[in-house]
């Protein structure tokens, strides 16, 4: 048994997609109806797949901290929200998508843990976050503030390196491994692993372009007591320089 329940981590490893989230055009402009989008799938930066928008918790925080919640809809390949941004500065978007739990069973993937589903090979919970700095000019937009997501990566940058941090939990993250995917690449490639405080120093490659996005993901062993074994957390931090 553990040796499949290996193999079907492996799987679904090798099977995963990137999520993010990002405007369509940068820089914001004060005033105007910006369109954010939520992209899915493997050719950053164009989105191949629209995740379930009712599963979505999209905002976004304001300069001066107000958070502004977004009404997201499913939109061709992707999920799309009109933003209207009322002050000059850093905005940051995020969302959360809860896909609650499920369970791998010889019938097939059903929805519900342990307790619903008493055959199950494999039960787990899956939890999407993502954000992207989106400022009003055309500086670097970047901020290391935390917004609060239950997985968050930020990032400060200065001179062509990314410092960038890792939480769970509200916690640092260390140990693990991030990716970046520039626009035009075929796959990701990786950034480095979160030290003991959940940070990462990346130096961009000489000549590279903005758009990025750094990519982050984790499978916690559950807490007792939970009718399913592990949490699946994916997260990302679009960023522009």
């Amino acid at each position: 048994m553990r040796g499949l329940f290996s193999l079907l981590l492996g799987t679904v490893a090798a099977l995963a997609h990137y999520t993010w989230v990002a405007p369509v055009a940068v820089p914001l402009e004060v005033g105007k109806t910006s369109t954010i989008r939520i992209n899915h799938g493997h050719k950053f930066p164009r989105s191949e797949e629209a995740i379930n928008a009712t599963q979505v918790d999209l905002f976004v925080i304001e300069p001066s901290g107000a958070r502004v919640k977004l009404k997201p809809v499913s939109s061709g390949t992707a999920v799309t929200a009109p933003y209207v941004p009322k002050a000059a500065g850093l905005h940051r978007i995020a969302f959360v998508q809860d896909r609650g739990v499920a369970s791998r069973t010889p019938k097939g993937v059903k929805p519900g843990g342990r307790d619903i589903n008493p055959d199950a090979i494999q039960a787990y919970r899956t939890v999407r976050t993502a954000v992207a700095y989106a400022g009003t000019s055309n500086s670097p937009a970047a901020g290391n503030k935390p917004i609060g997501l239950e997985f968050e990566l930020t990032g400060e940058y200065s001179r062509g390196i990314w410092e960038l941090r890792l939480t769970k939990q509200g916690k640092p993250a260390p140990g693990i491994p991030v990716e970046v995917f520039f626009a035009g690449q075929s796959k990701a490639s990786e950034a480095g692993k979160t030290g003991s405080n959940g940070a990462i120093t990346y130096r961009l490659p000489p000549g590279s372009k903005g758009p990025a996005m750094f990519s982050a993901t984790v499978r916690d062993s559950a807490t007792a007591g939970a009718k399913y074994d592990s949490i699946n957390y994916e997260t990302s931090l679009h960023v522009t320089w």
